[in-house]
This record gives C-alpha cells, sequence and structure tokens, in this order.
C-alpha cells in the first residue's frame, strides 16, 4: 500500500481522535462543574443527570465522528478497535501501528484543549479511575465486557457489510452511550486506552490502576474477536434467512395481497394485474401485479369512475362527438355502446332521457 494512503489514514484518525475525545471529554468536565454549581456539598456519586449528560457527550460525539470520518480511516478512535481489527485480518500491521500512534496522539491533544479552552479545569478531574468500593477485578471485568461490546457492534455493524452499514454509527455510538450509562460510575467508562491515555498525560497524574484501562480493554478486543470468529464459523446469516434481501418475506407483505389471499383461501394466489387497455375497456380496476401498475395512465372523471386516457370514451370526449354514434365509415354504427359516465349518455342516440326540467349545470356534477 503506498506510503501516502498511510499518511491519509494517520492524519484522518489523529485529527477524528481529537474531535471526538474533546468533545466527549469537555461534555463530561461541564456535567461535572454544573454539577458543583448546583451542590453546596461535594457529591461522592455522580447524579442522574450527570450520567445521563456524560454518556451522551460520548455517544453522539462518537456517533458524529466516526460519520464523519468514515470514508477516511474507518473511523475506529480505539487502539482497542485497532487491535481487534489487526487480530481479525482486517487491518495489515502496518496500518494497524500508524492508526494506534495516531489515536494515542489525538488522545492527548483532546486532553490539551480541554485543559487550554475551559476556565479553571483541571483535567485530572476526567481522568478514568476506580470508584470507591470497586476492586480491581470488578473494574477490570467492567472494562473489559463494555469494551467487547463495544467492539462486537463495530465488526456487526461495520465490518460485516449490509444493507444498513451506512447506519453503523449510530449503532456503535449508542452503544457506547449505554455502556456509559452503566460504566461511568463504577471505572469512569475508559473503554478506549487513547482516553484514559491522555488527561493522564496532560494532567501528569497517572492513577495507581492506571494499567487496567489498557489491559481491560485489549482483553475486551481479543474476546470480541473470537466471538465474532466462532459466529461466522458457523454460519450465524443462516440462521434468519433473506434480511438483507429483495426477497418477498411472507410476515412483510403487502396488505392488499395478504386480504387477497384471505378471501381466496389460498396462501399463494397470485395477485392478478389488469394492465392492457382491454382489461380497463372492461371495467377492471388497476391492481398492483408483478408489472407494476398503470395508475399513472388513469385519470378520475367528473362523477369519480377512473378511465383510461386511451378508452373509446374518452376518444368521444377528445373528439367532442356523442358516444355511441360511431362513424358509419367504420360499421356498426347502428349499435351504439354506451359509456359508464351517465352524463356521456344523455344525449345518446337510442336513448330518450332528458334531465329534469329544475336541474342546473351544477346538480349534475
Amino acid at each position: 500500500m503506498p506510503l501516502r494512503d498511510h499518511m491519509m489514514a494517520a492524519a484522518g484518525e489523529f485529527i477524528g481522535t481529537t474531535m471526538f475525545l474533546f468533545l466527549g471529554e469537555g461534555g463530561a468536565k461541564t456535567a461535572q462543574l454544573s454539577r458543583a454549581a448546583s451542590q453546596t456539598e461535594v457529591a461522592t456519586v455522580l447524579s442522574n443527570e450527570s450520567i445521563l449528560f456524560i454518556a451522551t457527550s460520548f455517544g453522539l460525539s462518537l456517533l458524529v465522528s466516526a460519520w464523519l470520518f468514515y470514508r477516511i480511516t474507518g473511523g475506529l478512535f480505539n487502539p482497542a478497535i485497532t487491535l481487534a481489527l489487526w487480530l481479525a485480518g482486517v487491518l495489515t500491521s502496518r496500518r494497524a501501528l500508524v492508526l494506534g500512534v495516531s489515536q494515542l496522539l489525538g488522545g492527548i491533544l483532546a486532553a490539551a484543549l480541554v485543559l487550554a479552552l475551559l476556565p479553571s479545569t483541571n483535567v485530572s478531574s476526567v481522568n478514568t479511575q476506580l470508584s470507591a468500593g470497586v476492586s480491581i477485578a470488578q473494574g477490570f471485568f467492567i472494562e473489559m465486557l463494555c469494551t467487547s461490546a463495544l467492539i462486537f457492534s463495530v465488526f456487526m455493524l461495520a465490518v460485516e457489510k449490509h444493507r444498513a452499514t451506512y447506519l453503523a454509527p449510530i449503532g456503535i455510538g449508542l452503544t457506547l452511550f449505554t455502556c456509559h450509562l452503566f460504566a461511568v460510575v463504577w471505572t469512569g467508562s475508559g473503554l478506549n486506552p487513547a482516553r484514559s491515555f491522555g488527561p493522564a498525560v496532560v494532567s501528569g497524574v497517572f492513577p495507581k490502576e492506571h494499567w487496567l484501562y489498557w489491559i481491560a480493554p485489549f482483553c475486551g478486543g481479543i474476546f470480541a474477536v473470537i466471538y465474532f470468529e466462532v459466529l461466522k464459523t458457523l454460519k450465524y446469516n443462516s440462521v434468519v434467512l433473506d434480511q438483507d434481501s429483495d426477497k418477498e418475506i411472507t410476515g412483510l407483505r403487502p396488505v392488499h395481497v395478504r386480504v387477497y389471499r384471505f378471501i381466496r383461501q389460498d396462501p399463494n394466489a397470485e395477485i392478478p394485474s389488469f394492465n392492457t387497455e382491454e382489461d380497463l375497456e372492461k371495467g377492471a380496476a388497476p391492481v398492483g401485479g408483478a408489472n407494476g401498475d398503470r395508475v399513472d395512465s388513469m385519470k378520475m372523471d367528473r362523477t369519480g369512475n377512473y378511465s383510461h386516457e386511451h378508452s373509446r370514451a374518452n376518444s368521444s370526449r377528445r373528439n367532442g362527438s356523442a358516444v355511441g354514434d360511431r362513424d358509419p365509415q367504420q360499421g356498426n354504427y347502428n349499435k351504439p355502446y354506451f359509456s359508464r359516465n351517465p352524463l356521456d349518455n344523455v344525449n345518446a342516440p337510442g336513448l330518450e332521457l332528458s334531465a329534469p326540467t329544475n336541474t342546473t349545470h351544477d346538480t349534475l356534477h
């Protein structure tokens, strides 16, 4: 692969990671400042409003950033995801190394921007660390399992190509949002070595369990790869068939199809298609079929009846002749035919019809 492509991917991943973590960490810091301003004493546990605010900040930040940079780098922004994709054979060793370094540098820049742009801010307050009472083992498995869920969403929504692949950033962002709702109180919800490494470097404060925020996400990535490969080996896509095909699924057939087959008491009855001029002249209503509808060639007359634009009644009206009075040169001129429109039959030859004496033009419409 050309060096230019690696450099372009590295630049995109660096900017994307910076954008993602800057918006996420900035939102987390905003939630903390808002809580401090509304309380007279420091609380030891985040409020529900703060948890929701932080989770939304990170979830939406990832959604937007991944969607913007998906066409450039894939929108990874996480060394744990990079490792998982390398293990799965999606990334080459050189590309994985370049992206991983770019992500760590982006995490550092994002933390520096938060420190520089927010007044009176101690960036160490957005460090990821275990809450009081949470053991190392508990924190490790919380981080590992949440990271595994996040990476599995990447595999199923972005790596596996399907009809909803273009919506992958939404699903991945919602997954991160959900993981934050659970983990942010107990571990700070790192799930990303770049997210934990940046604030620690900028603040110069490395919590004693900082190693956990590297090992646990990497283990979560390995677990997600194993589970994903097992599903592929077992051919998971054969369990629920035709999810990404255009084939008709019984439970999703149009309402008119199901009603027609219910009336006919035949679950396999074919829907008739009245698409020919002869069918329409016989008064057959246009019904959707294999060749589609002909509704575009139908138009409603003044009595509410549909008539085909090429029908004989319409031709007579367009030519200004009385319905039923055919040209003698065409034969059968002594045998009139009648339109379904009663207004056209009033003056038809052979009929003695007259409008009521008090009927006005308006009442005929």
